[in-house]
């Protein structure tokens, strides 16, 4: 903005020149309109809106369309003339002259002329008019005219604008102004300042000074609103654009925060489930080691207690000589007993160690099988004989020795579980290209649930048969894991009352592996 040093604008420079200023008189007539005598306040009016339609007051506010629109309600002047003065001169209205203007236009006017009106007040005003009309306002005026500070600028807030200008040697002034209408082209530019998202609504006179107590925009359903005020009578308030998405944004928050906070509790569940989990096996691990060493102990201790006793028998010499032979058979008897809970310990350090069936070779699998019955049979001499099923045929590379250690568990543990089922059956048949070794019985079965965990490593079937017998619970881990040395497996067919079924599978010369529990 540029001023001569009468305040006149210079820069942005006249479109078009000047309106007529009004003849003298009219400041008088404007008072005679508004006195107490009705027939000399309506001559008065008429002779105003006659001749005084550049007439301003004071403060630089047009009087023309306040007599006429106060007239224009009992027919005292044209509305067609109303509209045409409107459509001259509301380029140089003032922001609150158009919104009072508007107001009554809508209340006084009606048919074309009120459209043509509220056409004109609606257009924008050209960017010199609004800063001239700003300028003519008292209060800027006086502020213009302040003493300028250290760095020779007048800064000023007044009114609806704000602004600074420097004084030039010439007697000019050189400064800015900002405006309602610079203010709202700027915004809504081409170069516009702000984010999409972000609506800006330029506030004038009292919505201005009236906003600056309301955190929320009412018009917008009450959307958070900020508000930058420029001047005592301007302000730029900020909202969203779409005050929906903020509940949209809330509600999304909402549920991505309710999602975390179940995947944690989830997580934090599993967690502590993995945890207990392992505490409680850990827990099983270590009370199943402990019977299992009271188990051994048990084992080691009878035989070895049975062999002193009768060693000491003889020693001293307390025995007829018709007892010698009933001495010694009880004596190799537990001294065989022995030997198996030793020969199963070896087997079950070598299973651990992972050096079980080194030896493989090929062979017939049924003579293993024969060799262990035939052990079995040489050790309980009173147990009915041992079915056998073997079918010379079936031929496998196997660790003979590791076998044979399979089918003794098999048959000791049918012995100890089921020592009136006898006669046992074994049986040797080529099954799925490879061999199946089968020991059954008919002793009281192994209900479902056990049937999988029995073959784990000091694991014993869960009911009162189980912890009425002795035993370490490794015979038949030891079972399996020959099974799995030679690359088959071991599972057991059994129903409660009805016997049950042990049998190791492993592959033929060429057979393919077979993964079972």
């Amino acid at each position: 903005m540029l001023l001569a040093p009468d305040r006149s604008v210079l820069l942005p420079a006249q479109a078009a020149p000047p309106t007529a200023p009004a003849p003298d008189g009219c400041a008088a007539l404007a008072r005679a309109a508004a006195g107490p005598d009705a027939q000399a306040r309506a001559a008065a009016r008429r002779d105003f809106l006659a001749r005084c339609a550049e007439a301003r007051s004071p403060a630089g506010r047009w009087l023309w369309p306040v007599l006429a629109l106060d007239a224009a309600a009992d027919r005292a002047v044209d509305h067609g003339a109303i509209a045409a003065w409107l459509e001259a001169h509301a380029a140089g209205l003032s922001e609150p002259e158009r919104k009072a203007a508007a107001i009554e236009v809508d209340a006084a006017l009606s048919g074309e002329p009120r459209e043509r009106a509220a056409a004109a007040l609606a257009a924008p005003r050209p960017e010199r008019d609004a800063l001239v009309a700003e300028l003519r306002r008292g209060g800027l005026d006086a502020a213009l005219r302040a003493r300028p500070d250290a760095r020779g600028l007048v800064s000023f807030r007044a009114g609806a604008a704000a602004g600074a200008l420097r004084a030039l040697p010439d007697g000019r002034s050189a400064g800015f102004v900002i405006h309602g209408s610079s203010l709202a082209g700027w915004l809504h530019g081409v170069a516009r300042p702000l984010p999409p998202d972000v609506r800006a609504d330029v506030l004038a006179g009292a919505a201005a000074a009236g906003a600056g107590r309301a955190p929320v925009a009412p018009e917008l359903g009450g959307a958070p609103a900020a508000l930058l005020p420029i001047a005592p009578e301007l302000a730029v308030r900020l909202s969203p654009a779409d005050p929906a998405a903020v509940e949209r944004h809330a509600a999304r928050g909402k549920r991505l925060l309710v999602g975390v906070g179940a995947a944690a509790t989830a997580l934090a569940l599993g967690l502590a489930a993995v945890l207990f989990a392992r505490m409680r096996a850990a827990r099983r691990s270590s009370e199943l080691r402990t019977d299992f060493v009271a188990a051994v102990s048990h084992e080691l201790r009878t035989p070895i207690a049975s062999v002193r006793m009768l060693s000491e028998l003889l020693e001293e010499g307390r025995l007829a000589p018709d007892e010698h032979r009933e001495v010694f058979e009880a004596l190799g008897r537990e001294s065989r007993r022995l030997g198996e809970t030793v020969e199963r310990l070896l087997g079950f350090s070598r299973m651990m160690a992972g050096r079980a069936a080194e030896g493989r070779a090929p062979a017939r699998v049924a003579d293993a099988v024969a060799a262990s019955i035939d052990t079995f049979e040489e050790r309980n001499p009173e147990m009915p004989r041992v079915v056998r099923e073997l079918d010379p045929a079936a031929e496998a590379s196997i660790d003979a020795g590791q076998i044979q250690l399979a089918v003794d568990n098999l048959l000791a543990n049918a012995l100890k579980y089921a020592p009136l089922a006898a006669p046992y059956l074994v049986r040797v048949a080529r099954e799925r290209g490879g061999v199946a070794i089968a020991v059954e019985d008919r002793g009281p079965g192994i209900a479902r649930r056990d049937q999988r965990r029995i073959f784990e490593p000091f694991e014993r079937a869960d009911d009162r048969l189980s912890r009425a017998v002795s035993g370490s619970g490794i015979g038949l881990s030891l079972v399996r894991h020959v099974a799995r040395a030679h690359g088959g497996g071991a599972r057991v067919d059994s129903e409660p009352g009805r016997g049950a079924a042990f049998t190791l599978w492993i592959p033929g010369p060429r057979g393919p592996k077979e993964h079972t529990p």
